[in-house]
């Protein structure tokens, strides 16, 4: 069998380069990066509404009164244009409420793109829901990590989880040389041509529902799609029926004693230490799915104070309250899928919450 390498010096040679590609990220540091926001510019609509992220942390500068920040499960359940005019309405002046959320992706991403949204722009409130369901750390990292910034972020982690970022951020290096000489077009966030929302979800630009994203797509179950009906369920749910954890509520809410992977610990603190060190007021919303239909308690997989070791309000509703007097073929009309609402469980769970979410935003407190 020939050798891989026809001399010695051929084979050191390839060693030397290897290692450093390998070394490339630490190498590189922050003085070979190209500016921050490069890592949003690289990633078009079909990962998440980056263009429109983009944006929001880079170059719109007004601050921010409650961002809704996280996966695609809450920017499919949260109509944002009108809890921002409710909160309009609230405090008699004109209020700013943004959806920043991707697709995929858990706390490790929620943590580094909401720290560079609280340094370039204030936040008093940031809304999120429980990401835990992500149990794979890095998933989409390509688009918002660079070990050059983030490695700071990132000191603490067992250097196994530290691996998959120091990875990504490799296999990224030759695309953030070359946005060093030759930066990224900015991408339209109101094109005439329809983005990816607009042709695969049949829902609105983004950009004009201030980051929300609305489907009018019916419930899909594998190779199964059903067609999407306009459909307001008439119950006597009213938003009495939301819960803000306190002890005198703590019955309503029920959390996983499994503990959380260590990786996850570690964002969701550092998600904290942002916000303490940027005076923005934390919330978990609560996102009801499809196979949590019936349960009287809200449940969380943590108690997320305790694993923050911060202040954080929790609010949600039970989905046996949430969904009472309706049929499994009622509940699925409101959801695109088990996990994400379309736009008739938009339409019928936001009004819901509107009024203990401004309840928190105006507390001085979370609890």
């Amino acid at each position: 069998m020939r050798p891989a390498f026809p001399t010695t010096e051929k084979a050191a040679a390839f060693v030397l380069l290897l290692l450093l590609l390998l070394s490339a990220p630490w190498l590189a540091g922050k003085r070979f990066l190209p500016a921050r926001e490069q890592a949003y510019a690289s990633a078009g609509w079909g990962w998440g509404p980056y263009p429109w992220i983009q944006q929001q942390v880079f170059h719109e500068t007004n601050d921010i009164d409650i961002a809704f920040m996280g996966s695609s499960r809450i920017d499919w359940a949260i109509h944002t244009p009108y809890i921002q005019e409710k909160l309009d309405e609230r405090l008699g002046r004109k209020t700013v409420v943004r959806s920043i959320c991707w697709a995929g992706n858990g706390f490790d991403a929620l943590a580094i793109t909401a720290k560079d949204l609280l340094e370039h722009r204030r936040v008093k409130t940031l809304v999120f829901c429980d990401e835990s369901g992500m149990i794979n750390p890095g998933t989409g990292a390509v688009n918002w990590c660079r070990w050059g910034d983030d490695a700071g972020m990132l000191s603490g982690l067992p250097i196994r989880y530290q691996a998959y970022y120091y990875f990504a951020a490799t296999v990224v290096m030759p695309r953030n040389l070359l946005e060093m000489l030759t930066p990224n077009l900015p991408e339209e966030t109101n094109d005439a041509i329809p983005n990816y929302y607009e042709a695969n979800w049949h829902a609105p630009n983004p950009e004009r529902m201030l980051g929300a994203v609305i489907a009018q797509v019916g419930y899909r179950d594998y190779d199964k799609v059903e067609a999407f009906v306009p459909f307001l369920p008439q119950t006597g749910v009213t938003a009495s029926d939301v819960f803000i954890y306190t002890p005198a509520t703590a019955a309503n809410f029920a959390f996983s004693e499994r503990p959380l992977p260590a990786w996850q610990v570690h964002f969701l603190r550092q998600l904290a230490l942002e916000a303490n060190n940027h005076d923005c007021k934390l919330v978990v919303l609560h996102v009801p799915v499809m196979e949590e239909r019936g349960s009287r308690q809200i449940a969380e997989s943590a108690y997320w104070p305790a694993v923050m070791e911060t202040d954080v309000a929790m609010m949600g509703i039970p989905t046996g309250r949430l969904f009472a007097g309706m049929s499994d073929g009622e509940i699925k009309r409101l959801f695109s899928n088990s996990d994400h609402m379309n736009e008739n469980g938009v339409k019928y769970f936001t009004p819901l919450i509107v009024p203990a979410l401004i309840q928190i935003y105006e507390s001085k407190s979370p609890h």
